[in-house]
């Protein structure tokens, strides 16, 4: 089946067959999942059963023994005992994945950066942005939080060698950046902002036109755009610019179902039908509020009323608690 997948990402194919292949596969391969979706009658990709992010926490749900998972990506913003664990055997689909979405929507990348982002080995974020440009010097870190100061000095620094950049981040790292008493950085062409994660926290809120606006105006000459991907999804959609739509791969379809029936509709909780999720499940529910657009982009919205808080930029505002 990774070929199968392999060639979809790489050449293209028709979703409807490479996705009823797919969940017949991972029904004879991954129990957990098999068990989950009883007798349901499956004819077209829209009624493949999807599991609830939530769902990670309880169970591994691999086509393959977890006993040979050689990484473990693990969801952020809930207590250790509690995040869900994604257990993969390999990364190849979830980087294959990665780069060629990414380039698609941005071009080619930059070769040097400043990360923001998490640099643990259980984050799926840090693992994405580490792909893209390898060896980045990163300064955030789950015990500190932003180092402001030294982020600044670096970014200073590499501006003036006049190379474009990759600064990924988080929405609480850049707020965190922003605080910082620092005269504005003008970056070299081409230099691009990833920011990712929700502007929810217990300490504060930012929103994110302004956050948008006040990246721009401390690093002019940056191209700001948004990323969404979660750790159970091995796929990741953009918005160019930050603000606009999400934009997800070829081998993604996003519906809005009604929380509460279960039926589609133009504005409710996100479905994910991910066919690089080919290692657990590809099809996720999350908590997550948005409208899926005529052209399949998504527009989000927030979070489910009562949904537990999570994201990757809760672990910035648990390192700052």
């Amino acid at each position: 089946m990774k070929d199968a997948i392999r060639s979809f990402l790489e050449d293209g194919g028709d979703f409807e067959s490479t996705a009823l292949s797919l969940y017949r596969w991972q029904r004879e391969n991954n129990p957990e999942y098999d068990r989950f979706c009883g007798d349901v009658n499956v004819r077209a990709w829209t009624d493949i059963p999807a599991v609830p992010t939530t769902l990670f926490r309880d169970l591994s749900l691999t086509c393959f023994p977890v006993e040979d998972a050689t990484h473990v990506f693990r969801t952020s913003g809930t207590t250790a005992g509690s995040r869900g664990a994604i257990h993969l055997m390999d990364t190849e689909i979830y980087t294959l994945s990665a780069r060629r979405h990414a380039e698609k929507c941005l071009g080619p990348l930059p070769k040097k950066g400043v990360s923001l982002a998490p640099s643990a080995v259980d984050s799926s974020l840090g693992h994405m942005c580490a792909e893209f440009v390898p060896g980045m010097p990163n300064f955030f870190s789950s015990e500190e939080g932003v180092h402001s100061s030294e982020a600044w000095a670096a970014l200073s620094a590499m501006a003036k060698e006049g190379e474009a950049l990759f600064v990924p981040g988080t929405a609480f790292a850049f707020a965190d950046l922003l605080e910082e008493d620092h005269a504005p950085v003008v970056v070299p062409a081409g230099t691009v902002v990833m920011v990712t994660g929700g502007f929810k926290g217990r300490r504060r809120e930012v929103p994110a036109t302004i956050l948008h606006q006040q990246i721009a105006t401390r690093l002019p000459g940056a191209q700001i755009v948004g990323e969404y991907g979660m750790s159970e999804l091995a796929s990741q959609l953009w918005a160019i610019p930050a603000g606009s739509a999400f934009l997800p791969p070829p081998w993604m379809r996003v519906v809005a179902v009604d929380p509460w029936s279960g039926e589609v509709s133009t504005r409710g909780v996100l479905r994910f039908f991910d066919l690089a999720n080919h290692q657990t499940v590809l099809a996720i529910e999350t908590q997550d509020v948005g409208v899926v657009m005529p052209d399949g982009r998504v527009k989000l919205e927030g979070r489910l009323e009562g949904a537990i808080p999570r994201g990757c930029s809760l672990t910035v505002e648990e390192a700052n608690a």
